[in-house]
C-alpha cells in the first residue's frame, strides 16, 4: 500500500560522526519489517547535535529520543511490547548505544490525519 507512510524521527545530543553515516536506512532496514512495512514507504529525519536532556538537567549526557509514527501499527499494545525489545537490542548492538540512553515513543497516525498530493491519504485510498 503506497500510502502507507511511516515516519521515523531521530534526535540526540550526540554527533553525527558518533553514528554511521548509514544509521537511518540501517534503522529502517531493521524496522520495517518488524512493523510489516515495506522499507521504501518510510519517511525519516535524523538530528544529531541537538541541546537536549533525559531529565531537567543532563545536557552532558548521551540521548537518543526515537519517535516512530505510523497507521495500523500501534493500536495493539502487544505488538509494541514485542518490538520495544528489538528496537533497543539494535541500537546496542549495530551502534554501541546504551539503553539507560534511549527514549523511544510511538504514535498512533490517522490516515485522515496525513495530506499527501494536495489530499488527505485516506482521500487517496478512496481514489485506489
Amino acid at each position: 500500500d503506497k500510502h502507507n507512510m511511516p515516519f521515523v524521527t531521530l534526535l540526540t545530543n550526540l554527533k553525527a560522526d558518533l553514528l554511521p553515516s548509514d544509521a537511518m536506512p540501517r534503522l529502517i532496514r531493521h524496522i520495517a519489517p518488524l512493523m510489516n512495512k515495506p522499507q521504501e514507504n518510510f519517511n525519516w529525519v535524523l538530528e544529531t547535535s541537538k541541546m537536549m536532556s533525559k531529565g531537567v538537567d543532563n545536557a552532558s549526557k548521551p540521548y537518543v529520543w526515537l519517535k516512530i509514527e505510523a497507521i495500523g501499527t500501534f493500536e495493539d499494545p502487544e505488538k509494541i511490547k514485542l518490538l520495544t525489545p528489538k528496537i533497543f537490542e539494535f541500537f546496542k548492538n549495530e551502534f554501541k548505544i546504551e539503553q539507560d540512553w534511549i527514549l523511544i515513543n510511538f504514535y498512533k497516525l490517522s490516515a485522515t490525519h496525513i495530506g499527501r498530493n494536495g489530499k488527505t491519504l485516506d482521500q487517496l485510498k478512496i481514489k485506489l
